[in-house]
């Protein structure tokens, strides 16, 4: 299978960031939305996307709707009209940090950035003489609003109160403000022309228009430049940029993807070989993928909120917010990648203080998604997500070599992990932890789930190797790490359609349920954690069962394959759960046939979404979406990482 039946080449708007800003654009060139991270509100953007309903709130088939409209050019806030040839996207510079395209006749380029190290993006328009050499008028179209985006969720937990708003929109010249006191933010729009004249941008209700004029009988080319910056106050716009190229930020280098390599000393332990297969043939392909998700995450989610501190959001569009679970992932591939990204690895450093420092806690830890200033939006508690912090600390020690300097608030890491760790809601005689929804933002059925269990004793071991460093001895790591292995045996263990195996979740009295979810990584990768081996009789027997039709999570069809509960369809984390499986088990014609769906699915930036049709392969839900990609990049490259390590041996 090496493309889909039914779903366009660009399911999904083109984005850019740089850490401070993030932008999405439309395939015709229009400007969807400019976000940012908000000290009171968490996140702002400019966007041209309708207003969402409140009554939606509840109604998950409304709620989709609303995030699917945010994917058509017709919600743009800022777009260029007249006699204009359509755009054909690069798909080479998807995977980078810009947007271009250009007509087929090459008459009519368009190239989109964001500015180095300003809160804004620009975009340059370059339109060409063609046989038409009479005078030509174009306007640039503003039509939107700043606003505290909705967080329209599929279960909602606590819905954001909204912001009654007192905006205004003012023009000097060629440069609009659009303001919202209620933020407070402003957004500075300014145009510039070459060879060509515009007016002054006339404003009017609910929007603002610049007509451009151009004679190419006397300028062959004429150059419109916009550059759209976006902050609390009034933004400092940067200098217009040069002709050329647009400039990249320091991660957009282009590397050579024969063998993956990833960082050597990455969290997959010796004697546990990953054995993942990645077929030579899809190796550019899947090198391809990782570039434009490393782009995606360093541009677009993880981004700035104070000085050496940076949130991870699971995307910048639909849910603007930080889960420490998806954020987890998306750190595991900047750490896996450090060794081509130069500086990533600052990057989880930063994201570190923001989880340990910034978020807000409470007595209880993590909640399900905090607003990028820290403060709590669902308040659900997860039981792996006050796991996943500690984890990334860990996996950042092994990178690094040393532990990041800890947020200003505390004293040492020792002393943030041992307080976390003696809050973890862990039952005393079973060692198993407890949770009120499971890692699909649901109602848990029962109060143990098995991935929890498995994150939670692998966890445990990995922090009892530092417990000397972090001065952790009081705290019986390895006593409980073997608590809780052994009550994953006995409590989790039950028939199956497929003889003996583990259950999805237990009330640890004989009760059980057979199930298995696409966001369930943590069982997958038992063998690859080392707490049994791909040969044990129950997991075989668990991923025999969770990649069927006995698995009430599993979807038929083509393009069939693990899913959740949460929405219907085939998920691509499911995709990546049996891509490891069956690497592991030896069947690599099922692993490359998974894998080489995945890359089949996935956008041209690299981005895969939350779901996909079983039968068309159609994108269905959640069109940005960092986590998956980032967990099959993370997971590829350590993988190759460790066949260097074993051939080497």
């Amino acid at each position: 299978m090496t493309t889909p039946e039914a779903r366009a080449c660009w399911p999904k708007p083109l984005d850019v960031g740089n850490g401070l800003v993030c932008a999405s654009f439309a395939t015709d060139g229009s400007l969807l939305s400019l976000g940012r991270t908000h000290s009171d509100h968490g996140f702002v953007e400019l966007t041209g996307a309708p207003r969402f309903d409140e009554a939606w709130r509840g109604r998950p088939e409304a709620v989709r709707r609303y995030r699917r409209d945010l994917t058509c050019a017709r919600t743009a806030v800022v777009r260029l009209t007249g006699s204009l040839p359509p755009l054909a996207p690069d798909a080479d510079a998807a995977g980078q940090s810009r947007w271009s395209g250009a007509d087929s006749s090459g008459a009519y380029e368009v190239e989109s950035w964001a500015a180095p190290d300003h809160p804004a993006v620009v975009q340059r328009h370059i339109v060409r003489t063609g046989g038409d050499l009479g005078p030509r008028e174009f306007s640039l179209v503003v039509s939107g609003r700043l606003e505290q985006p909705p967080f329209a969720e599929i279960t909602e937990v606590n819905p954001l109160p909204a912001i009654q708003s007192r905006a205004a929109t003012t023009a000097d010249g060629t440069t609009l403000r659009i303001s919202e006191q209620s933020l407070p933010a402003v957004a500075l729009l300014r145009v510039t022309v070459s060879g060509g004249a515009t007016t002054d941008w006339r404003v009017g209700v609910g929007g603002a228009e610049l007509s451009v004029s151009w004679n190419p009988a006397h300028d062959p080319i004429l150059v419109l430049t916009v550059t759209c910056a976006l902050a609390p106050g009034d933004p400092l716009l940067p200098d217009d940029p040069a002709p050329g190229m647009a400039p990249m930020p320091q991660w957009n280098r282009r590397y050579p993807h024969p063998n993956l390599a990833g960082h050597p000393h990455l969290g997959w332990h010796a004697g546990h070989a990953t054995r993942l297969h990645v077929p030579a043939r899809l190796r550019r392909d899947l090198g391809h993928l990782i570039d434009g998700t490393l782009n995606y995450v360093l541009g677009c989610t993880a981004l700035s909120v104070a000085a050496g501190e940076r949130c991870i959001l699971t995307d910048h569009r639909l849910l603007p917010l930080s889960w420490t679970r998806d954020a987890y992932y998306q750190a595991l591939l900047l750490l896996a990648a450090c060794h081509r990204e130069p500086g990533t690895h600052a990057v989880v450093a930063d994201h570190l203080r923001w989880l340990w420092g910034r978020c807000d806690r409470g007595d209880r830890g993590w909640m399900r998604s905090h607003l990028p200033n820290g403060a709590v939006k669902d308040r659900a508690f997860q039981a792996d997500q006050q796991l996943y912090p500690v984890l990334e600390l860990l996996d950042y020690r092994d990178v690094a070599g040393q532990f990041p300097t800890p947020p200003a608030s505390a004293h040492s890491w020792g002393g943030l992990v041992a307080e976390t760790w003696q809050t973890l809601p862990v039952d005393p005689q079973l060692g198993l932890i407890a949770g009120e929804e499971n890692p699909a933002d649901d109602p848990a059925g029962m109060p143990y789930q098995l991935s929890n269990q498995i994150l939670l004793w692998y966890t445990a071991t990995r922090l009892a190797q530092r417990e000397c460093e972090l001065d952790l001895a009081g705290l019986d790591l390895a006593v409980q790490a073997d608590t809780v292995r052994m009550s994953i045996r006995d409590r989790f263990r039950c028939p199956g359609p497929f003889g003996t195996q583990w259950a999805y979740e237990t009330d640890g009295e004989g009760g059980h349920r057979l199930y298995h979810d696409a966001n369930d990584l943590p069982t997958v990768l038992a063998p690859l954690w080392g707490l049994c081996s791909a040969e044990d009789a129950e997991w075989s027997a668990t991923m025999r069962c969770a990649f069927d039709p006995a698995n009430p999570g599993w979807s038929q069809g083509r393009w069939g394959g693990l899913g959740s509960a949460h929405t219907a369809g085939t998920w691509p984390l499911g995709d990546v759960q049996e891509w490891v499986a069956a690497s592991l088990q030896g069947d690599t014609d099922r692993a490359a046939r998974v894998l080489q769906r995945l890359l089949a699915l996935a956008a041209p930036d690299g981005l895969l979404p939350e779901t996909h049709d079983p039968y068309t392969g159609a994108w269905l839900a959640r069109h940005w979406f960092a986590w998956p990609s980032a967990a099959l990049g993370a997971l590829a490259l350590g993988a190759a990482d460790r066949r260097v390590q074993e051939m080497g041996r």
